[in-house]
């Protein structure tokens, strides 16, 4: 009997190291998103990979994305999305997440330029009344009109306010020029700032980013959603890997650099995501 008991531990304590030395099992998740570039797929595979995490990433956009989870609710092939760009969202109205945040990451929108001693850009005013602008981007130019008609939304009971209102928007057209290379390299552009950081800053090295072109260094931003969805049987693989996109959203600034990320999304007296949407045709 002794040997007997002498022979069960020894095959339970080697079965332990065995067990032990066996490399952690990956848990699978899917994550359907509108907007990685490969070099943004790369990163947030190799964080997944550090969590023990075996992550697939699809390209769906935010309409496919919504036909999906209307038609499967609970199995539509993902377990997150990650959508960029209140535009985007608006796909989303409607539906149930188990974890549903709006605002998971800011990308302030301003002006791209090229120094220089007679240009000096205060606030986005200055584009409907002082100087040529071009575009970069369309979403920063719509989260700019969205965000103006949130400042002037009392204009329809105001006829003076409106009337500047009315004036602000006619400044801005007659300033636009088309983007094309020539802007590209010396005028001042309106973006976002992932767009300065990818695309801007490589073209001309001299390019500067403002933001703050507002009181109290307020800013306007456009942002990235990321949801988990309902009912998902890895919800608590996908919960875990929400928390570690926090973490490295608040405190990786090159995790931050690589989606043109603000740290945080502190700005007071500026309008929710959800209000944003409400003014985006208005």
């Amino acid at each position: 009997m002794r040997n007997i008991l002498i022979l069960y531990l020894f095959f339970l304590l080697t079965g332990c190291a065995i067990d032990e030395a066996q490399p952690q099992k990956e848990k699978q998740l899917t994550l359907a998103q509108n907007f990685m570039t490969t070099s943004q797929k790369k990163v947030m595979l190799k964080i997944a990979k550090r969590r023990h995490i075996d992550l697939t990433i699809l390209d769906l956009s935010a309409n496919s994305i919504r036909k999906a989870i209307k038609k499967h609710p609970w199995e539509p092939g993902f377990d997150l999305i990650m959508l960029d760009g209140i535009v985007a969202q608006k796909s989303l109205a409607g539906l149930s997440f188990q974890y549903h945040n709006p605002a998971f990451a800011a990308i302030p929108i301003g002006v791209s330029y090229v120094p220089d001693s007679i240009v000096k850009v205060s606030h986005f005013n200055d584009l409907s009344q002082q100087y040529l602008w071009s575009a970069a981007d369309n979403k920063a130019q719509t989260i700019l009109k969205a965000n103006l008609a949130y400042v002037y939304r009392g204009r329809e009971q105001n006829k003076q306010l409106n009337q500047v209102y009315k004036d602000l928007m006619r400044g801005f057209k007659d300033h636009q020029l088309a983007f094309d290379n020539y802007q590209l390299l010396n005028t001042l552009l309106l973006c976002r700032y992932d767009t300065y950081l990818h695309v801007l800053k490589k073209a001309a090295k001299r390019r500067r980013f403002t933001f703050a072109l507002d009181n109290n260094n307020h800013y306007y931003a456009d942002f990235i959603s990321l949801s988990i969805i309902e009912q998902s049987p890895q919800y608590i693989t996908a919960k875990k890997f929400v928390h570690y996109l926090d973490y490295m959203r608040d405190q990786q600034a090159a995790f931050r650099t690589a989606f043109g990320m603000a740290k945080k999304y502190e700005v007071r007296r500026q309008p929710t995501v959800q209000t944003l949407l409400n003014y985006l045709e208005k």
